[in-house]
């Protein structure tokens, strides 16, 4: 009986000597995959980029037409998969390699044309997109059809430095896009709130769900046209509201970006099971807590509280700080259908006075929310600290606590500043609290000592009214106790890290890599036109980031430098090997202390309680592997995602802001400077753009210099300006300034 698949049964002595396998096969598509990708490899390893297939026929040293036809075939899986592209006109192969053929995500621009963004990233091939100076341009004419997030196979044009031509469409990007309604007679076209697509949405009479001229809606594409000059045909599956009604332009982001903002119905129904008390059994196997002074501090309108604190003072001078996290893992199970909504999810996405959670609020305000007076299941770790800020001893383990406390970082933070009222009412904690302080201290002088940069965040608060108008942009006040809770936090992510490297088991660690040496070119460019002095080497090192910061601080352009600093550092990531975190000048890093909002928190606890109760056999450890590698690759994914869709949700409500001050006068930083006209920053964070064209006389940028001049006239970065709101671009969220009058300023 033969044993082969049918596509082989003539050509298996052939295919055995390409593959390198036994002449039996138990699945014939797999088999297939694996053999296509062996002639895929021969060829770079041939380096055939151009070529035929009686070439490809002859590398392999073909002895039959059936073997021919198994080459043929092996080719044209190849073009479908992206690999290779045949080009009718010279009757010839090209390697998609990424020089003159290649893959990458377009790009689109409303005016038609395009960017085509390849991929940056580590050897295991996880990538972000980033448009680069090596990306390269599509011309409106060559799109081939493309719409923004497409994967495109492309071709570089030739004579040009950096353009290309779409071939083909791999994979269609986001179909589910938000916009708003025009209703022509019966008909509708949805204006898509996404700048980056140049043509609206057309959706049949039968297709717009009732939706009204005017309201924001969600679309769902079925078809799209052979070129842009048509629209794509869709229909209306969701309709948000009127713009100006409440929220409606938040979840219109919060849509846009693909946040889940509903749990599905066997999520719910999950999560609607769990039992809001602790039974018996929970606290099996758990060191018992509950008469230590354990508190929490948070936010005032916190309501996921996943860490708590405690402290001792030793006989010997050191203390002992327990850090307790909420021991999600021992709800959500890997696999079951809370498990995976939150590894699609990854992350809980923060908007202005709203909150998409990773897990059900059963979970994340429920039973694993640290709640004062209640018994709640932990992992705890306990540092033993001396008086320099090293930890001397530590310990891992499962416990259960009762948290005596709920306090905020405005109640911890008056105790500290002496206020005779929170003295009184933090008596029962005061003692530890002012332990913590000192412990705190050292920490963070350690932390600055070994190079930690510290940079200045740009968070704010906005206060609307019951309409959810906004009345003011607050930035957020930065106090002792919320850098406290941070340096105790870092603490017990390093320990944990550290213990787990120890181990050699799969984890996945936080990393963060140098900075871009072109980028960081740019900034020391910056830097020195400013007279900050930089001692730079080859080998880039914390301390001098740090030290230049510091330098920043006693200079006027304290904010640009901190702003360029932010955007030269690479992003931090989740990686299952370690390589340190520069950022934080740690030589080993995790994400262990919010296993409510971050999934690989929650894969941090599996693995730990696994190895700390010896059960991490060989299955275990190949079931990790999986799971680590790809927790890391999807936490990073949808982190990305949630920063981007949480800075565009700060722009509406700016931009709602602004909108209530058109024609009010305010004094302003410069913060950007291009050839097109200069940025400008509100003291609360509030940006817009000066036009080059509003400016009298003729002025040209100095890129050296990173201002605007016209000889006598110059408006440089870190320059004081008086601006006054113009208009702003609801669509784009966008802010236009002008610069103030002597009139308009006293008029004011």
């Amino acid at each position: 009986m033969n044993t082969y698949p049918r596509f082989l049964q003539i050509s298996a002595k052939f295919f055995c000597k390409i593959v390198g396998q036994k002449q039996i096969f138990p699945k014939g598509n797999s088999i297939k995959m694996n053999f296509n990708q062996k002639i895929l490899q021969l060829l770079y390893d041939a380096k055939m980029s151009n070529f035929t297939i009686k070439q490809v026929c002859t590398l392999l040293n073909t002895q039959s037409s059936t073997d021919r036809q198994l080459v043929k075939d092996a080719l044209a899986d190849l073009q479908k998969q992206g690999e290779v592209f045949y080009e009718e006109n010279d009757r010839r192969y090209n390697l998609v390699d990424g020089k003159n053929f290649g893959k990458a995500i377009f790009q689109g621009n409303k005016r038609g044309f395009g960017f085509l963004l390849r991929e940056e990233g580590d050897k295991r091939g996880f990538g972000f997109l980033l448009r680069e100076e090596g990306d390269l341009f599509v011309p409106a004419p060559k799109t081939f059809g493309a719409y923004h997030g497409d994967t495109v196979l492309y071709k570089r044009l030739p004579n040009t430095e950096d353009e290309a031509k779409v071939l083909a469409i791999l994979e269609r990007g986001k179909n589910t896009l938000v916009g708003t309604m025009e209703k022509q007679g019966n008909v509708g076209f949805v204006i898509l709130d996404d700048q980056h697509f140049s043509t609206d949405i057309f959706v049949p009479a039968k297709r717009t769900l009732g939706a009204k001229n005017g309201q924001k809606v969600v679309v769902k594409i079925h078809s799209y046209p052979a070129d842009n000059r048509n629209c794509p045909e869709g229909e209306v599956v969701q309709i948000l509201g009127y713009p100006n009604e409440n929220n409606v332009e938040l979840m219109s982001v919060a849509i846009a970006y693909g946040v889940q903002t509903d749990f599905p119905q066997n999520v719910q129904t999950r999560a609607g099971k769990i039992t809001q008390t602790l039974t018996e059994r929970d606290y099996q196997d758990r060191r018992d807590l509950r008469n230590q002074t354990i508190f929490t501090i948070d936010g005032d309108d916190a309501k996921d509280l996943d860490d708590a604190v405690s402290i001792t003072q030793n006989d010997d001078g050191t203390y002992t700080l327990g850090v307790h996290i909420a021991d999600v893992s021992h709800y959500v199970k890997p696999g079951d259908d809370i498990d995976q909504e939150a590894f699609k999810r990854a992350t809980s996405v923060y908007f202005p006075n709203m909150v998409f959670p990773m897990l059900p609020r059963e979970l994340s305000n429920g039973i694993c929310s640290l709640y004062q007076g209640v018994d709640r299941l932990t992992l705890t770790c306990q540092m033993t600290i001396n008086h320099k800020g090293n930890v001397v001893d530590y310990e891992v383990f499962p416990s259960v606590i009762n948290s005596c406390r709920r306090l905020t970082y405005t109640q911890v933070q008056a105790l500290f500043d002496g206020d005779k009222t929170a003295t009184n009412d933090l008596n029962d904690v005061a003692d530890s609290l002012f332990k913590m302080q000192h412990v705190a201290q050292i920490l963070q002088e350690k932390r600055l000592k070994r190079g930690n940069i510290e940079f200045a965040t740009k968070e704010v608060k906005f206060l609307c009214d019951d309409k959810g108008d906004v009345v003011d942009v607050v930035p957020y006040e930065r106090l002792f106790s919320h850098q406290l809770i941070e340096e105790f936090m870092i603490l017990a992510n390093e320990t944990v890290a550290e213990y787990m490297e120890s181990c050699t088991y799969p984890f996945v660690y936080r990393i963060h890599e140098k900075p871009d040496e072109q980028k960081l070119a740019v900034l020391m460019d910056l830097m020195g036109g400013v007279g900050i002095k930089v001692k730079h080497s080859q080998q880039i090192h914390n301390s001098v980031l740090q030290d230049a910061l510091l330098q920043a601080k006693q200079t006027p352009y304290f904010a640009l430098i901190n702003d360029v600093m932010l955007r030269t550092m690479q992003k931090a990531r989740y990686a299952t090997e370690n390589t340190g975190h520069f950022g934080l000048a740690s030589r080993c890093y995790c994400h262990f202390t919010s296993p409510i909002r971050r999934y690989p928190d929650l894969i941090v606890h599996r693995v730990l309680k696994t190895a700390i109760a010896g059960k991490m056999t060989e299955r275990a450890i190949s079931a990790y592997e999986t799971m680590t590698e790809n927790c890391a690759l999807q936490s990073s994914k949808m982190e990305r995602n949630a920063d981007e869709a949480e800075r565009k949700a700060d722009d509406v409500l700016k931009c709602k802001y602004a909108t209530k001050h058109i024609g009010e006068t305010f004094d302003a930083i410069i913060s950007g400077v291009t050839e097109r006209g200069f940025f400008a920053e509100l003291p609360n964070t509030v940006e817009g753009f000066v036009s080059i064209t509003k400016l009298d006389g003729y002025f040209t940028f100095n890129a050296q210099k990173f201002c605007l001049t016209n000889g006598s006239v110059k408006y440089s970065l870190g320059d004081e300006v008086k601006i006054q709101i113009q208009s702003v671009n609801n669509s784009a969220y966008k802010i236009d300034f002008d610069l103030a009058t002597d009139e308009q300023d006293t008029e004011q």
